[in-house]
């Protein structure tokens, strides 16, 4: 069945889906293995398990409702109310991720300009997934430079709040909630696929990897941004200095302490990212340390714009690099997609996505 243009297929088997109702609701139902999928406000929700943080319903429910307030609220408004209803996530953390939300465009722009050695005139032609899109800042950019672009979460209330960004900057994009481990997609889809602070959450990463490679060309290349296990910095989820360093369960209980929800992750230093994407499907050519945008740090302190000036400074250097690609707070990767696509047998996905916050 295609979906904006874009061909999705059961995340279980891979077999055809035929759609039951109209444009906004209705079911997919898969021929082979005969398994349904509900379509809620417009969004297919391909899910084979649930966001570990809240259940089908509620993640479906919660959508809606943010849904019903979108026609009134632009993005901003609609993270502000989102985490004003959100009362597992305590104040301090709904600052941090509102932040982080608010940057992100930002963010994802500079990243792509980074990492993408394509010229214009070849990206224009080329398809694009993004895996763990949370409120599509990638996409908004991506739109704009490749044929065609998708965006999928295991987190169906920050689909509608990734819509209403796109909305915002007048951009239409396929949205899916679906599992990083079963993507809903046939082999050899897409030339780039990106996994922005996505492998951290994943309780099978290698999984999710040989999902990517699956759906990717020979020449398809993987683009990989998530938090340092080694930075010295503060923890991108829980504001901890050197948060990496300390143990998971101290962790959990500083955030509990605080009336938080404590991450579920697993967070890689260097030679650990390149052994997993190595592992599954890819070959690696650069990780490392990004530099920082100037324009993802509106919202933030004096402090916090002082600190990036000196990071990009020390990055200029090879010395200054080789210190911040060990310790940085952030590492990029960039690799190709390995040989033939990686086979992965239907009945093997049995781990559920950890993708996304509360």
């Amino acid at each position: 069945m295609r979906h904006h243009d874009i061909e999705i297929v059961c995340p279980q088997c891979h077999a055809e889906l035929e759609r039951h109702g109209d444009q906004t609701g209705g079911t997919l139902v898969c021929v082979a293995c005969e398994r349904r999928y509900p379509i809620v406000i417009g969004i297919p929700d391909l899910r084979l398990w649930p966001d570990p943080y809240i259940g089908f319903e509620e993640d479906r429910a919660k959508g809606v409702m943010l849904h019903e307030h979108s026609d009134r609220l632009d993005f901003a408004a609609g993270v502000r109310f989102y985490y004003s209803v959100t009362e597992k996530v305590p104040p301090f953390q709904a600052l941090r991720f509102a932040r982080g939300l608010m940057a992100a465009q930002a963010r994802a722009t500079h990243a792509l300009d980074d990492r993408e050695d394509a010229p214009p005139d070849r990206t224009g032609a080329m398809t694009l997934l993004d895996v763990g899109c949370g409120t599509a800042p990638l996409l908004v950019t991506a739109a704009a430079r490749y044929q065609a672009v998708v965006g999928i979460d295991v987190a169906f209330r920050w689909l509608v709040l990734a819509r209403r960004r796109l909305a915002d900057a007048g951009v239409d994009v396929p949205l899916l909630c679906a599992n990083a481990e079963a993507l809903p997609f046939r082999a050899g889809a897409f030339d780039r696929v990106v996994c922005d602070s996505t492998l951290e959450h994943l309780r099978d990463a290698g999984l999710a990897l040989d999902e990517c490679a699956r759906v990717t060309r020979p020449d398809a290349k993987l683009f990989v941004a998530t938090p340092n296990r080694f930075s010295i910095g503060p923890d991108p989820h829980t504001g901890l200095p050197a948060g990496g360093f300390l143990p998971a369960a101290f962790v959990a209980a500083y955030v509990r302490a605080k009336g938080g929800i404590p991450p579920e992750r697993r967070l890689y230093g260097p030679a650990g990212l390149r052994r997993l994407l190595d592992a599954h499907g890819f070959v690696t050519r650069r990780v490392g340390a990004p530099p920082i945008a100037s324009a993802q740090l509106t919202g933030f302190g004096r402090a916090v714009r002082i600190a990036a000036v000196l990071y990009n400074a020390v990055l200029r250097f090879p010395p200054g690099r080789m210190l911040l690609d060990r310790i940085g707070p952030l590492l990029h990767a960039v690799a190709d997609r390995a040989g033939e696509a990686v086979p992965v047998a239907d009945g093997g996905r049995s781990t559920p996505a950890r993708g996304s916050r509360p």
